[in-house]
Order: structure tokens, then C-alpha cells, then sequence
């Protein structure tokens, strides 16, 4: 594994949860989103076209339009920037499905910057959860119990 997946492995392990416990409904929905491209990620890598990773490309194309979804019924900020980050990704897609040659150099440098994208996916995710707090907002965990309560006696 390369040091930059590890890094990016690790944030999102350290992102995730915290976004899970400490944010909204919103963040929620963000989780859930790339949670779930994480998964057919692995599903689907596999699907290429003349060296074009259609499979990865799809993926990307539904974390779009679930961010965009995001950006236009909920009032976040960092879902227009996440919207943003997912459109950049499309356009690397786009690129390297354009060219008429594709190398193995080529599919790394699409690679490489797919990963700096999503770390600023996973990023904006976070950012999300920092405004929530900032605010004074209360996590939609706020008010779950999450010990057992103690048993009284009768």
C-alpha cells in the first residue's frame, strides 16, 4: 500500500466516526455516500475500456450527484465544496477517457489525483462536523444514551 493510501485510509477511519457521532443528519448522509463508494469501489475496479476505468468512473459519477443532491436540499457549505471536489473528479475522468493513448503513466497520475481529491472530500466532511460545533449546534447523537441506565431498585 502506498504511503498516500495509508494516509488517506487513516483519515477517513479517523473522519468517519466522528462525523457519524458528532454531525448532523447532513454529515450522516456524507458518510453514508462515501462509505458506500468506498465498498463498490471494490465491486466494480475491475471494469475498464481501452485502459479507462469505467467501473471507478461510475462510482465517482453517483458520489457526485449524491453531493450535488446534498448541496441543493440541505443549507451546509461544505456540501457545495464537496459537489465541487466530486465535479473535479468527473473532469480527471473525463480527461483520461479523452485521451487517445492511454500509458501506464497516464492511469498513476489519474490515480494520484483522485486520491488528493477525495482526501479533500473526506476534509470538507470534517470541516462540516467543525462548523456544526462552532455553531453550537447539537450532533443528532446528542441525545441517544450510549450507556445503560442504571437499574433502580424497587
Amino acid at each position: 500500500m502506498a504511503p498516500f493510501q495509508f494516509f488517506f485510509l487513516l483519515l477517513s477511519l479517523a473522519v468517519f466516526p466522528l462525523c457519524w457521532l458528532r454531525g448532523g443528519h447532513t454529515e450522516r448522509a456524507g458518510v453514508a455516500i462515501l462509505l458506500s463508494s468506498y465498498l463498490l469501489t471494490y465491486v466494480v475496479h475491475g471494469i475498464t475500456l481501452r485502459g479507462f476505468l469505467i467501473g471507478d468512473a461510475t462510482i465517482d459519477l453517483g458520489v457526485f450527484a449524491g453531493f450535488g443532491w446534498l448541496a441543493i436540499r440541505r443549507d451546509r457549505w461544505w456540501t457545495l465544496l464537496a459537489t465541487a471536489f466530486a465535479g473535479l473528479t468527473m473532469i480527471a475522468h473525463i480527461l483520461m477517457f479523452a485521451t487517445p493513448d492511454l500509458q501506464e503513466a497516464h492511469i498513476r497520475a489519474d490515480v494520484a489525483s483522485r486520491w488528493g481529491l477525495g482526501v479533500m472530500l473526506v476534509l470538507c466532511l470534517a470541516f462540516g462536523v467543525a462548523e456544526r460545533w462552532m455553531a453550537g449546534e447539537r450532533p443528532v447523537s446528542g441525545g441517544s444514551r450510549w450507556r445503560r441506565r442504571p437499574k433502580t431498585v424497587t
